[in-house]
């Protein structure tokens, strides 16, 4: 068993400060990389490949006897925005301009680094580990960069689970959806097109913020009048852009926004009325409506039986320990979920207590957790490859 009181906490905790102290957003990931790779190949894995979807590291360890392959997968992506701890209080703040690990994916990496250096040195188990150290989760591409780059035929494996440190919960307590996780995430932009003139005449011009204003309203409409009551959706608007004088109408208007949802048949359903009302406010109007989608991300649905696992194994080895099996879908969205469009697999939190939330300017990670979570990962091993520790 795993002991949560390790003494690799302290080399652990250091390098979670070291990438911590370097932050690299998406695809920029090259220190951390490296970091990775070299641990990774001090730890006596039997591969370890660089490179893969630009940035991603992939690690190989290969049990005593055949049996399925499971993927780990961590994500080693920072924040693109400034962080504004207290030096005096956290000596390993950001040493970079306006980047921060401001989510938690140092101790993400942090973690699956310990647990490798553990699960290398006891192999007594049936089949193969693969780690994958992800590039890029934030703008959701990283998962998509590894697949396209072959990821699945190079390295295939049958099952794949992911960890995400949560505050506002219990430190240290564990939580596993039995199955809608995480939201869809779909990013839309409106391009309201119609002729602009002086705002004392009105009558001459096809004013695009009034149809702008039209087209706000009508979307709000739509997941209370399209979507049962008993799923969930939202659809919100972050930005309105145009127009330069108070007495000038403009040519045109640009919105943005985004819609999250849980199950995939609604996500269709949403962005389809999105569009019937984009055309029936530019054919009311008489100009032009552009709804265009970008940057999506389906929804992150655990696999129900191995969730229930999941927590099956972390009873075994944490045994007393808080695991909690739930129905308790969170609203942002992980590009995990690209995975689980090519095999089955779980998604679990890990509580990190009182502290700010993920992408606050004042989030850090608590090292305290790092036992705990190379504890989840060896907990799976043990409990799907057959592992007979001595």
């Amino acid at each position: 068993m795993y002991d949560i009181l390790s003494t690799d906490l302290p080399e652990l905790t250091a390098i979670r400060r070291e990438i911590h102290a370097h932050p690299e957003a998406a695809f920029e990931e090259r220190r951390t990389a490296n970091i990775v790779a070299s641990y990774l190949r001090a730890c006596n894995l039997d591969e370890v490949h660089e490179n893969i979807g630009q940035t991603g590291v992939v690690g190989v360890i290969r049990g005593q006897r055949p049996g399925r392959s499971i993927a780990f997968r961590a994500d080693m992506d920072a924040l693109r925005m400034r962080e504004e701890n207290d030096p005096a209080a956290c000596e390993h703040i950001s040493t970079v301009a306006d980047r921060f690990h401001g989510c938690g994916h140092d101790g993400h990496t942090t973690m699956l680094l310990g647990a490798a250096k553990y699960l290398a040195r006891h192999r007594d188990f049936a089949g193969t580990l693969i780690l994958i150290f992800q590039p890029a989760e934030e703008d959701l591409t990283g998962a998509r960069a590894m697949l396209n780059d072959g990821l699945l035929e190079k390295f295939p494996f049958d099952e794949i689970y992911g960890l995400h440190n949560f505050p506002g919960v219990p430190k240290g307590e564990f939580y596993v959806n039995q199955g809608a996780t995480l939201s869809a995430s779909d990013t839309f932009n409106i391009v309201v097109q119609g002729k602009g003139g002086h705002g004392a005449v009105p009558e001459l011009t096809i004013d695009p913020i009034v149809m702008a204003a039209r087209l706000i309203a009508d979307f709000q409409t739509i997941v209370s009048r399209n979507v049962s009551p008993h799923q969930a959706a939202t659809l919100s608007f972050g930005t309105v852009q145009g127009g330069t004088a108070p007495n000038i109408i403009p040519d045109s208007l640009t919105l943005s926004g985004t819609v999250r949802t849980y199950d995939a048949g609604i996500r269709e359903k949403v962005k389809e009325r999105m569009q019937t009302l984009a055309q029936a406010v530019a054919l009311g109007f008489g100009g032009k409506v552009d709804l265009t989608f970008c940057n999506g991300c389906p929804p992150l649905v655990n696999d129900k039986a191995l969730a229930a696992e999941t927590v099956a194994g972390l009873n075994a080895l944490l045994p007393g320990h808080a695991n909690h099996l739930v129905n308790a879908p969170k609203g942002p969205s992980e590009d995990f979920a690209f995975y689980l469009a090519h095999v089955k697999g779980v998604f679990a939190f890990l509580g990190q207590g009182d502290t700010p939330m993920c992408h606050h300017p004042q989030y850090d990670f608590d090292d305290s957790i790092i036992p705990l979570g190379v504890a989840y990962w060896i907990s799976i091993a043990q409990n799907r490859l057959e592992y007979r520790p001595a």
